[in-house]
Order: C-alpha cells, then sequence, then structure tokens
C-alpha cells in the first residue's frame, strides 16, 4: 500500500512518531493530510475524522495500514494510539 506522491508532511508526520513528539493522533493529522490517507485506507475523509474523534473505532489493519503508508514501526503508532485513548477517557475520582 503506498500513497502516489506524497507530500513532505508524511515524512515530518513519521520523524515526529518515531520520536515520540506527538501526544495524539489528533496531532498526528495537524500533519499529515486526511485525503490521501482516507482514500489509502479504503475509507473517506468523514469516516477517518470519526475514527480520529473516537479512536477506539479504528481497525487493527487500518492502524496497520496507516504504520505502513507513514513507514513506521505499528507499536509506535499503537502507542500514540493508547495515549490518545487514555486522554479521552476520565480520569476516576
Amino acid at each position: 500500500m503506498q500513497i502516489e506522491d506524497k507530500s513532505p508532511k508524511f515524512e515530518l508526520g513519521k520523524r515526529m512518531l518515531e520520536e515520540q513528539q506527538l501526544t495524539s493522533l489528533t496531532e498526528l493529522f495537524d500533519i499529515v493530510p486526511y485525503t490521501p490517507v482516507a482514500k489509502a485506507l479504503g475509507i473517506n475523509n468523514q469516516r477517518l475524522r470519526n475514527k480520529i474523534d473516537d479512536p477506539r473505532s479504528f481497525r487493527v489493519s487500518e492502524l496497520l495500514d496507516l504504520a505502513v503508508l507513514l513507514d513506521v514501526d505499528a507499536i509506535k503508532l499503537f502507542a500514540l494510539l493508547h495515549e490518545t485513548i487514555k486522554k479521552s477517557v476520565p480520569a476516576e475520582g
């Protein structure tokens, strides 16, 4: 799975993810453009936005495909997803 004519933003997103400079999927998609990712994942832009808003709705296969698109270790992407979900769950207390 590849995207033709990848924007330099993909490389920036990859580097920031690898260097653990991102704290949420939203931050990743503030850099990486939605449209080519949605197209590569076989979903429309709104569905991708909905998944970013509710990261628990991502399928494992979509995250693995996204890791391939960004050319990053899937574990780093899953860690970012985990951090995003932790932030969205209200603290008990």
